[in-house]
């Protein structure tokens, strides 16, 4: 979540309206992709890359873009997503394309054909770009929410409706098998049913296999050819190779499931519970040994870290996740000196139609913690 300093969750209509900072009005974040490509930027993907090894970006927030034909028979297009794909192409990453919890929360307070609209409009993005319906190059997955069990009206029925959305979309506009992404859905690590996390995908299968298709896939078959496990373990890494070698797999062959291919989406610890900043650096060195790709019965994919920065907005826990704080640094030193800049935002006309509006946002050096030396050292060698 690249967000800048002076971001703040109010939810209000300006510039941070919602926390998706993956498109074209906060691209200085995390491009330009070639540092010699003369503009200035954080660099934050190329960072990823080359200082940690990283080769998957998990996001949260997505929104739909916007497109319009001005006067002038130009097109204006904002919120758009495919120069963050691109980027993480070209630096050997693929990224997770969310259908975040605004969706989820449409679909609990009943509002359907809004939610349909919304996620329809985020297909087309990542599959409407080339005639043959290939997505973007850097698109590795749907995730459709974040922790869906503990938000909204917790209903899993809303889980399997999107993944409906998306593979009757795929079938109209005749995406073949080789182009359709994976769908992964993650969890939390709260434990119901004698296990952590995956009673909540069990529930989401419950709910998939009450259907009679979806899209061209009989529901057992959009499980076995589609669906991928993730959960967030915050706990220490013994625990988390326990549950890897033992746990996980016996809850799925106690219920007869075929055992989806498995990831983890949130490793880390806060500086509170963790006792300290080195400590903390220490508690997800070893989570990240205990997920590597491989373990278990063979069906780990791999983790991701949570989270890339620091973020003084939040209260409580999670303020102190993260791998770089904002404040001075020599090792990256992009940008070269802190600045502010110049964008624009779509701000909605009542007769129907949008307009950019300028505005800026601060771009400015974060500093490595202990935690971000303890990923290098563990991804990189």
């Amino acid at each position: 979540m690249p967000a800048p300093s002076d971001y703040r969750p109010t939810g209000a209509p300006g510039l941070y309206e919602t926390s998706d900072f993956y498109n074209n009005i906060f691209a200085e974040l995390w491009g330009p992709v070639s540092p010699a490509g003369g503009r200035p930027g954080r660099a934050d993907l190329r960072r990823f890359r080359e200082r940690l090894g990283v080769n998957f970006i998990h996001c949260y927030d997505w929104a739909p873009p916007m497109g319009q034909r001005d006067a002038s028979a130009e097109d204006r297009r904002l919120l758009e997503h495919v120069g963050f794909l691109q980027a993480c192409h070209e630096l050997g990453m693929t990224a997770t394309i969310p259908i975040s919890n605004y969706t989820l929360n449409l679909l609990s307070q009943g509002k359907t054909e809004a939610a349909r609209r919304h996620v329809e409009c985020i297909v087309e993005e990542i599959h409407g770009q080339n005639d043959a319906r290939a997505p973007v190059p850097g698109a590795g997955m749907w995730k459709i929410f974040n922790e869906y069990e503990l938000n909204f009206d917790r209903n899993a029925e809303h889980v399997v409706t999107v993944m409906g959305w998306i593979a009757d979309w795929e079938k109209a506009h005749g995406v073949i098998d080789e182009n359709r992404l994976p769908v992964v859905v993650s969890t939390s690590f709260a434990l119901k049913d004698g296990i952590e996390g995956a009673w909540a995908l069990k529930d989401v299968r419950d709910a998939l296999l009450r259907r009679d298709q979806i899209g061209p896939y009989d529901p057992a078959s959009f499980w076995r050819e589609r669906i991928l496990f993730a959960t967030n373990p915050q706990n220490p890494g013994r625990d988390i190779r326990d549950y890897v070698a033992h746990r996980l797999p016996a809850y799925w062959q106690q219920h007869g499931i075929p055992i989806p291919p498995t990831m983890f989406t949130e490793l880390g610890s806060s500086i509170e519970q963790a006792g300290g900043e080195t400590r903390q650096a220490q508690w997800l060195a070893e989570q990240i040994e205990a997920s590597k790709p491989g373990g278990g019965d063979g069906s780990m994919l791999g983790a991701c870290v949570f989270l890339n920065e620091e973020r003084p907005w939040e209260q409580g826990a999670e303020r102190s996740f993260g791998l770089l704080r904002f404040g001075p640094d020599r090792n990256w030193a992009r940008p070269s000196q802190n600045y502010r800049a110049e964008t624009r935002y779509p701000v909605w006309d009542p007769r129907g139609w949008w307009w950019p509006k300028d505005a800026a946002y601060p771009v400015e050096q974060q500093a490595e913690k202990p935690a971000y030396r303890a990923v290098a050292t563990a991804w990189v060698g």
